[in-house]
């Protein structure tokens, strides 16, 4: 479809949007926690820079593969492209449809591309082009839609909800209370609330219950007055009753009122990446039910400072 010297405009973008962005955004998803967001992010921004510093460097009279052809090499190099992508798409099939449809469209791109280079067929090179194209559009849309539900905090473009559904986990006031972690020095209740579906009354009621009475046990040692605590809650795949909404919102600005300094909560996107500085260690894992977030004082301390919201 572009004309032939727009590889040029394509290797000044791999720069510094495929190349260095990526590889910015992989620092970033490491320091969240996520391991694989940041081996997808780094590989494929490498993966940019190189290409784009070969096609530089192949179109200086000087160089000294200007017109060198490493067929098989290349194919080599694309087959193992194609390898890596595969194991990453692989890990997809446990998160969602967008992320498993970019990465089936990625492998096969990778393999058109080396099955081109083997044959040398300008039709299979061009359909190497299309399917990458479209995993292009895909990729454009998850991050799209990523960002829309962030912000409308919902699933409001369809794609992103995960794959695996969690089990239903019966939501008693002693569960609740196996939920939560405190941590003295920071004066932090952790809320681990990811999977939970609350689809009764009954559930609005056993959360108030156990995470008032964890927090109550956690501070007995405090004086009157000064028994309330900063909370941060893991809202990961969290499902609540429609007709539930009003009732449960209402709980939480009660207890906010009663029994939280402060309340951050945060949710995981696509990848798997933690949002909102939560951290990141976790503790035993309760009996039955999500795991219960561990101690880690070092990024509690950076997401108590000075935070008010709601839960």
């Amino acid at each position: 479809w572009a004309e032939k010297d727009f590889g040029y405009v394509v290797s000044a973008y791999a720069i510094f949007f495929g190349g260095f962005g990526q590889v910015l955004v992989a620092i970033f998803e490491l320091m969240k926690g996520s391991s694989f967001s940041f081996a997808v992010f780094f590989s494929y921004g490498s993966f940019w820079l190189g290409w784009a510093f070969i096609f530089v460097e192949r179109t200086k009279d000087y160089s000294n593969f200007q017109f060198a052809n490493y067929k098989t090499g290349m194919t080599l190099f694309l087959i193992q492209w194609g390898l890596l992508s595969t194991c990453f798409w692989v890990i997809t099939l446990r998160k969602n449809v967008c992320l498993i449809t970019v990465f089936s469209l990625l492998c096969l791109t990778f393999y058109l591309l080396a099955a081109a280079t083997a044959t040398e067929s300008k039709a299979v090179g061009r359909a190497a082009g299309y399917v990458g194209f479209l995993t292009a559009v895909g990729a454009l849309y998850t991050g799209v839609a990523e960002l829309i539900n962030e912000e409308w905090g919902r699933h409001v473009l369809p794609g992103l909800r995960p794959v695996l559904t969690p089990e239903r986990f019966m939501i008693t006031k002693e569960n609740i209370k196996r939920l939560t972690a405190y941590d003295k020095n920071t004066n932090s209740m952790f809320l681990q609330f990811s999977g939970l579906n609350v689809y009764r009354h009954e559930d609005v009621e056993n959360i108030r219950n156990g995470v008032a009475e964890a927090i109550m046990e956690a501070v007995a040692d405090r004086k009157e007055g000064d028994k309330k605590v900063h909370v941060i809650v893991d809202y990961k795949d969290v499902s609540i009753a429609k007709e539930l909404e009003q009732e449960y919102w209402q709980m939480t600005r009660y207890m906010e009122k009663n029994y939280y300094l402060s309340v951050r909560r945060f949710a995981v996107s696509s990848f798997g990446t933690k949002m909102g500085g939560a951290p990141q260690q976790r503790s035993a894992a309760a009996d039955s039910g999500p795991q219960c977030i561990g101690n880690n004082a070092n990024k509690v301390e950076e997401t108590v400072k000075a935070e008010d919201g709601s839960a």
